[in-house]
């Protein structure tokens, strides 16, 4: 499968902009980038970054059990469940309910 990605969520203020990520090649990653102000007040950096990863043997099971076969139909899923401002918890949830392992990071 070829790479592929496209934004999840999005949101930009004079104070905080905040973007999140979804790619795939052989396993899914979620990206997700927050920066400004208010990150600066809470962190005490500019900027945070976090990842969230379903790795290979997980998409398998993902994408069996909601029956997806191509990258459309995945995108169009993760789209229609997980597009809001807390996708990440979202997708968390989601994958604790049903099996899924996955990888969550913070980076600083």
């Amino acid at each position: 499968m070829k790479d592929c990605q496209f934004e999840l969520y999005s949101l930009k203020t004079d104070h905080l902009n905040i973007i999140i990520t979804f790619s795939i090649e052989d396993k899914i990653v979620i990206y997700g980038c927050e920066s400004g102000d208010v990150v600066r007040k809470i962190t005490g950096n500019f900027d945070y970054e976090y990842y969230l990863t379903i790795n290979r043997l997980n998409l398998i099971q993902l994408k069996l059990m909601k029956g997806l076969k191509s990258f459309e139909e995945l995108k169009e899923f993760f789209i229609k469940n997980f597009s809001g401002e807390n996708c990440i918890e979202e997708v968390k949830k989601f994958c604790f309910r049903n099996f899924i392992r996955y990888e969550f990071s913070v980076g600083r």
